[in-house]
């Protein structure tokens, strides 16, 4: 073929490839986080970026036992949800203060299902949909999809949601689908609401009559005394969503939604339309690996580990970066930091190009454009070998040196 005649059907391919794009899918790029993955694949940058569990913990030799004891060629096929893990699930929930029945209990391929999942029963194009004004960007993205109409609710960066500015935000719009929220461990102020806040919350939302889908990916994961979930305080209102990616493993790809069972039967159907089903043969190793009795033993060991982990980065921001202004997080993988005069999006570069030291900028969370957010950044202490953490803050002490000097 001439070489004219082929650039010229490439051409068009390309032509055509944008042409029949989405309105959605023209306007989509990869998020920081996505980005941040990555540039993990490089050995020489220590990785203060992704909210994954620390790799060396995983619990491996459980997950071979798990898988040894899976004897039936059936586990392989296609399948309805495991109800013994359902029985397990329900169990784990008294850990956390709630109540509920196996049939209140859809299992999800992971926790992002689950929101997408909710944002399908409940929301129309063009809804409202509140949120924090920092919050996760899977949700974001998720609600942005379902072409939600995104209204952010002003947050205290170290006490969460400002209940009055969410008053006056309901005020002015009386009919939206939902409010989501992170009430343990947020991801990524690393906040953990008070009992007094949460109870706020639920009320101001029974008086709306607004869902709450609560998302409770860290609530195991605790350094100290925590406050019920807000389902434990109206199981009607609110969509519980819980995920064995950071207690167990992000591969298995296995959450859950609890809501009330006629709607659970709602959302069977609107999964069956998106994957036929849960992966089998994860629903069935978790399933044996809970049967094996060591998961309230690594509960245990992860709490511990964690906050190590948590403690060697708070001491040394103190020591390394003392006008940082930070939060200590009581649960969960995230320190929420605030560095006057400095822009975190222009620091990232220098810091991840010059001194192999990444985390995530304030923006990449914001959903919308905020200025406040120019000098803010999230940094992850659960992925980082425990050994690596100071000398990684230590790198970011000497980017924001010569970020400095060249301001």
């Amino acid at each position: 073929m001439p070489l004219f005649k082929s650039l010229r059907n490439h051409h068009n391919y390309l032509t055509m490839r944008k042409q029949y794009l989405s309105t959605l899918a023209k306007t989509l790029k990869k998020s920081a986080i996505q980005q941040a993955l990555e540039k993990s694949v490089d050995t020489d940058i220590i990785s203060f970026s992704l909210g994954m569990p620390d790799t060396g913990i995983l619990p491996l030799t459980e997950y071979k036992n798990a898988f040894q004891s899976i004897n039936s060629p059936s586990i392989l096929q296609y399948s309805s949800p495991l109800f013994s893990l359902k029985i397990h699930i329900a169990n784990l929930m008294k850990e956390r203060q709630i109540k509920c029945k196996p049939e209140q209990i859809l299992l999800t391929s992971g926790a992002q299902q689950a929101m997408t999942l909710i944002c399908k029963l409940l929301i129309d194009k063009g809804d409202s949909v509140i949120i924090e004004e920092i919050s996760y960007p899977g949700f974001i993205q998720i609600a942005k999809s379902a072409h939600a109409n995104l209204i952010s609710t002003p947050v205290d960066y170290k006490n969460g949601i400002i209940t009055e500015q969410l008053k006056k935000l309901l005020m002015k719009n009386k009919t939206p689908k939902l409010l989501y929220t992170i009430p343990e461990g947020h991801n990524p102020s690393g906040i953990s609401l008070s009992n007094e806040k949460r109870l706020e919350i639920v009320n101001i939302a029974s008086s709306w009559q607004l869902p709450i889908v609560e998302d409770d990916a860290y609530g195991f994961i605790n350094y100290g005394k925590i406050n019920p979930p807000l389902y434990s305080y109206s199981s009607g209102l609110v969509f519980y969503i819980g995920s064995f990616s950071k207690i167990l493993s992000p591969a298995a790809r296995l959450g859950w939604i609890i809501a009330p069972e006629y709607l659970i039967q709602k959302l069977e159907i609107l999964k069956e339309g998106m994957d036929i089903n849960t992966s089998t043969l994860s629903q069935y190793i978790i399933n044996n690996y809970l049967n094996q009795g060591c998961l309230n033993e690594h509960l245990e060991f992860l709490k511990n580990h964690y906050k190590k982990k948590r403690d060697i980065m708070v001491e040394a921001i103190k020591h390394y970066i003392p006008e940082m202004d930070f939060s200590i997080p009581n649960s969960g993988f995230f320190i929420w930091g605030r560095l006057p005069d400095i822009n975190t999006n222009k620091l990232f570069v220098q810091a991840l190009e010059n001194n192999k030291v990444s985390f995530l900028p304030g923006s990449a969370f914001g959903v919308k454009h905020n200025s406040s957010l120019a000098t803010c950044l999230r940094l992850s202490f659960a992925l980082c070998d425990i050994n690596m953490i100071e000398i990684g803050i230590k790198r970011l002490k000497q980017a924001l040196k010569e970020y400095k000097t060249r301001s």
